[in-house]
């Protein structure tokens, strides 16, 4: 199989051209290909099928950049087959590419369901499982999702009852919620408040996460209202929007020195060009999405310096994975001495997926019956490499969350990469350690 696209590399390994048509192919091919993995041992009718929904192309394609590296992994973790029970079983995955669109998705979802009829759907794209959520009740097919706070998932999918169908779910999220990121951009930012004002600067790709963080109810409006900021709207924007105009203009007269939001790299690529250029300089930049990934900084040069993100995870957690027994920092080496790249988040939680979707499989006794497969996530409490997801003890059907940290991307002193994102913020439970606090930017000019 050709390689997908890469990410998060260092400027001065740029591609060629050749090399992104090439890759630009290889993602084109893997947006329908089913990997095979026949046990010789296993009867004819003794195929586990399980689809694979990701973010392979479109704007949020880094979300999807570890799915060639997984499925790699997948290949040795599925070579002649699984045994569930004592009993052999042949394997297909069937890989399907999002294109980073709700509608896509969705559709692609439930022709998984329907036309492919797998047995279990690992989507990291949770867009898959908003509009193919309900498909997956109606067709009695288990879906594991993540990527995608869980309480936008919940929200969109019509609420907790909604979602839990009677404790009954048939989707599976794992990830922390909107106010986990909101309450960390809170306390990253906590130890420089006496030296701003309260004036911040938001705006949001106009995208189904994005409007989580947007709402003022529930979203990042109401804490930064609740901490006593005053929020400057720049509003939601169209995912084609390369002019910030607008924004721009905006924050630089109401003097907001804190810019935060959600959007993609490209989006804020954009806004910092203008905002060079139109003289506007604020202190402190947290952005949900586009700092998520070593490439949506790279993008920005020597002014990528100190932009500031959540941490969903990190080579620096103290956790292994299920499936390899690798380490956290084990499988970031491994990707980048396979990739060329350096380490993404989406990596942890694409391969943390797979762990769950196998030990469903083995605890469930049957991985061609979906309901004792169903029954087997339902109780599902297993340490991964982004630490532990437990849907048993969750409290809410078909929901598990994971740790969340906040980090600031620094200059490295050496090493083969630009930036390095050192932890800034942890809440007292996690597991990760803080490095350093949070920098104004004009301290790191």
């Amino acid at each position: 199989m050709k390689k997908i696209p890469e990410v998060g590399r260092p400027a001065a390994d740029m591609p060629s051209r050749r090399a992104v048509l090439r890759r630009g192919a290889a993602a084109i091919g893997a947006a329908a290909l089913t990997l095979r993995y026949p046990s010789a041992l296993a009867a004819a009718d003794t195929t586990i099928r399980v689809g694979w929904v990701a973010a392979l192309s479109g704007p949020g394609s880094q979300f999807g950049a570890a799915v060639n590296f997984v499925k790699d992994q997948l290949d040795k973790v599925f070579r002649g087959g699984l045994t569930v029970g004592g009993k052999p079983y042949s394997v297909e995955v069937i890989v399907r590419d999002s294109q980073s669109s709700i509608n896509v998705a969705s559709r692609v979802a439930i022709e998984l369901m329907t036309r492919d009829r797998v047995d279990m759907i690992v989507a990291t794209d949770a867009l898959a499982a908003i509009g193919g959520g309900e498909m997956a009740v109606m067709n009695r097919v288990p879906m594991i999702s993540t990527l995608f706070p869980s309480d936008a998932l919940v929200a969109l999918r019509g609420g907790a009852n909604a979602y839990a169908r009677n404790n009954t779910a048939w989707t599976f999220n794992f990830m922390f919620d909107t106010g986990d990121i909101c309450d960390t951009y809170l306390g990253m930012w906590k130890p420089l408040r006496a030296k701003l004002n309260d004036q911040v600067g938001t705006f949001y790709v106009d995208q189904p996460a994005a409007r989580g963080f947007a709402d003022p109810q529930h979203g990042f409006p109401a804490y930064l209202a609740k901490a006593g900021y005053k929020t400057v709207e720049g509003g939601l924007f169209k995912v084609e929007t390369d002019d910030f105009s607008s924004q721009v203009a905006k924050f630089q007269a109401a003097q907001a020195q804190t810019v935060t939001g959600f959007m993609f790299p490209n989006h804020f690529a954009a806004f910092w060009r203008k905002a060079a250029q139109s003289g506007y300089k604020p202190q402190v930049v947290t952005v949900a999405g586009a700092f998520l990934f070593p490439g949506g900084v790279d993008a920005l040069g020597d002014r990528g310096d100190g932009m500031s993100t959540e941490i969903w995870w990190t080579p620096k957690l103290p956790f292994a994975s299920s499936l390899t027994g690798q380490s956290a920092q084990a499988l970031a080496s491994a990707w980048e001495q396979s990739q060329g790249a350096q380490w993404t988040p989406a990596l942890g939680y694409t391969h943390a997926a797979w762990e769950v979707a196998v030990h469903a499989l083995r605890a469930s006794g049957d991985p061609r019956d979906r309901e004792s497969v169903r029954s087997a996530l339902a109780h599902t409490r297993i340490d991964t490499v982004v630490g532990r997801v437990d849907f048993a003890g969750s409290g809410q059907p078909g929901i598990a969350k994971t740790v969340l940290v906040g980090g600031q991307w620094r200059r490295a002193r050496t090493g083969k990469y630009r930036y390095d994102l050192a932890v800034t913020y942890a809440p007292p439970s996690s597991s990760f350690k803080v490095e350093d606090e949070l920098k104004l930017l004009s301290q790191l000019a």
